[in-house]
């Protein structure tokens, strides 16, 4: 996740394996203006295969929970701009999940440190289901009530992938995630799985982009604005506030690579959100020892530059397998946050200096540090997480070939044979500008932009034979019942 500072000489959007570039600073005068994406997180999905808004997988039980949009603490407006939602809104859709949701049943009510997913048994009843056109049980929509993935297995006797991970009993969270009933953490969604199955090929040859830009002419407005007022440094940014806001306008919402309205796209945005939030002094984190990064930048007594930009990415060790390759370990912590400085031009284009500003360091450090707890406090840190997994999953499968090796055929569901729609929401397509500042020796300045990076090819090269990972091979060898997905 990037937070970037840009010049007023225009914008360029930084492409990544799957990012979220966004954010304008306006140098002159040093005064820099911030804006950011308000995402919206979606529920959990439309209202089953065939329901909710264009169809899906997604759907708990028969009920359409795709019309209600605040989970995340935003809604949308009907000309596609995200605003904040009330809380009588937010209330309103919380109630309506928990009473919709039907909860675990028999030994799904019990945590446990593994569970099985048969890929094999869940493409079976996802193609099923759609073909007799009925709706998902929780059991499969929240696979099993997985946490992590921490497991693959291979398993040519029964023509199966499986995968494996800690689970356990779900229920709506505070905030409209469905969380583990013990620690809090969000599951897997089977809408992400599907998607990260999707997408797999796209993420290998041109990856996913997320961006978030400020319109040629509110540009140029803003840069008029800022000249008109003079480019003093002593320049009051609370009354100019109002009419750069105005002037800058909405930022346009684009996304490539992925589906605009899938939950995964969802899920990037919010994180990007939460974070900038934190980092700009916005929200105070949900966790002791997490300044913002403005409070930590307010304290320093001669600052030299603000010019550098952090983001979340993929976090993990080595991929440990057994020598035949039927037993495959992903660990790690999943997210860590990086930062370069970054030198910026005046078209607006900007270069990596190749070196880190010690303050960004330092907060990034911080807030990596912060992940694992805020996994559980702000539960979208959680979901991209859970994403970042399923990413790994799909590419690992697809580079080391384990369909050929395990004799399971996942076409219904990887690639551009997929034959699943995904749960579909509307489509924001513009955000309102938002402005914070803080003041230092140099003058006003604030600058924030951000990004999600999900490298999964580049994950999956790194590769470790590891003979003690194939122990936890011989647990699925017997499958206790084969018309569901979970063991």
């Amino acid at each position: 996740m990037w937070f970037r500072s840009l010049s007023m000489h225009g914008s360029n959007s930084y492409c990544a394996r799957l990012k979220l570039s966004i954010g304008m600073i306006a140098t002159a005068g040093a005064v820099s203006l911030s804006f950011w994406a308000v995402p919206v997180l979606a529920q959990v999905g439309g209202g089953g295969v065939g329901g909710g808004v264009g169809g899906g997988i997604g759907g708990i039980g028969n009920g359409n929970f795709n019309q209600f949009r605040v989970v995340g603490g935003v809604s949308i407006r009907p000309d596609g701009v995200l605003q904040a939602a009330t809380a009588e809104e937010q209330n309103t859709a919380l109630a309506d999940l928990r009473s919709r949701l039907i909860g675990p049943q028999g030994e799904l009510n019990q945590p446990t440190d593994r569970r099985l997913i048969s890929l094999k048994n869940l493409k079976k009843i996802v193609l099923s289901s759609i073909a007799e056109k009925k709706p998902l049980p929780e059991e499969v929509l929240f696979l099993g009530g997985l946490t992590r993935i921490e497991n693959v297995f291979v398993y040519p006797e029964r023509q199966d992938i499986v995968l494996s991970g800690p689970a356990e009993p779900w229920k709506i969270g505070s905030n409209g995630t469905v969380v583990g009933a013990k620690s809090g953490r969000p599951v897997l969604y089977l809408d992400d799985l599907l998607c990260a199955f999707k997408t797999v090929f796209e993420a290998r040859k041109t990856g996913i982009s997320v961006s978030i830009e400020p319109t040629k002419e509110g540009v140029v407005k803003l840069e008029q604005l800022l000249k008109n007022s003079g480019k003093s440094v002593s320049a009051n940014p609370r009354v100019l506030e109002p009419a750069m806001v105005e002037a800058f306008g909405p930022q346009q919402i684009k996304l490539d690579g992925l589906p605009a309205d899938s939950h995964m796209a969802r899920v990037i945005l919010a994180a990007d959100f939460r974070m900038k939030l934190y980092g700009m002094n916005l929200a105070k984190a949900p966790v002791a020892g997490l300044p913002s990064y403005l409070e930590m930048v307010s304290q320093q007594a001669n600052l030299t530059q603000l010019q550098s930009r952090w983001w979340m990415a993929c976090d993990y060790s080595a991929i440990e397998h057994s020598q035949d390759r039927m037993a495959w370990r992903i660990s790690g912590p999943g997210i860590k946050t990086l930062t370069e400085s970054e030198q910026v031009a005046n078209d607006g284009s900007f270069k990596q200096s190749g070196k880190m500003d010690r303050l960004a360091k330092k907060w990034a450090d911080l807030f990596t540090k912060k992940l694992e707890e805020l996994a559980t406090k702000d539960t979208v840190f959680g979901d991209l997480r859970n994403v970042m997994d399923m990413c790994i999953v799909a590419a690992l499968i697809e580079s080391q070939e384990l369909q050929s090796l395990s004799h399971c055929d996942l076409s219904g569901l990887m690639g551009e044979t997929a034959r699943v729609e995904l749960a579909k929401f509307e489509v924001p397509t513009a955000i309102d500008p938002q402005c914070s500042f803080i003041k230092t020796v140099q003058g006003w300045v604030v600058t924030a932009s951000g990004g999600v990076m999900v490298d999964s090819w580049e994950t999956v090269s790194h590769l470790k034979a590891n003979d003690a990972v194939a122990g936890a091979l011989e647990s699925g060898t017997m499958w206790k019942k084969d018309d569901r997905i979970w063991q």
